[in-house]
């Protein structure tokens, strides 16, 4: 689980989003930006090292990324990462076509 293998970056990424304290800390972000670890641990009421394991698994999948300001650790989402990854699964799945220009479609006035 989680290997650091190009080959299991889609499930790995996909694993992330697999528990329902992880979409809470996903929610949380979508709703407050970059927050740090421990009011994360805070709002969510479980132990800091609890929060940490989650955003490592988080991490790991490519949907957060983490800086550090000082003693603090800081967590927002990776939204240009999650939309690679949707849409190397929608390629996959046949329900995107890459990057095909779409015709335009002329209006008629008057009609």
């Amino acid at each position: 689980m989680f290997l650091q293998n190009p080959r299991n970056e889609l499930p790995d990424h996909f694993l992330a989003f697999a528990n329902p304290t992880r979409l809470r800390i996903l929610e949380r972000l979508a709703k407050a930006g970059e927050v740090s670890v421990n009011d994360l641990a805070e709002y969510l009421r479980m132990s800091q090292p609890r929060i940490s394991w989650h955003l490592r698994m988080l991490r790991l999948g490519g949907v957060i990324r983490t800086r550090r300001g000082g003693r603090s650790v800081y967590c927002s989402l990776d939204v240009d990462n999650i939309r690679r990854y949707r849409q190397r699964l929608d390629e996959m799945l046949g329900l995107s076509q890459p990057h095909v220009a779409k015709p335009k479609v002329r209006e008629e006035v008057g009609a």
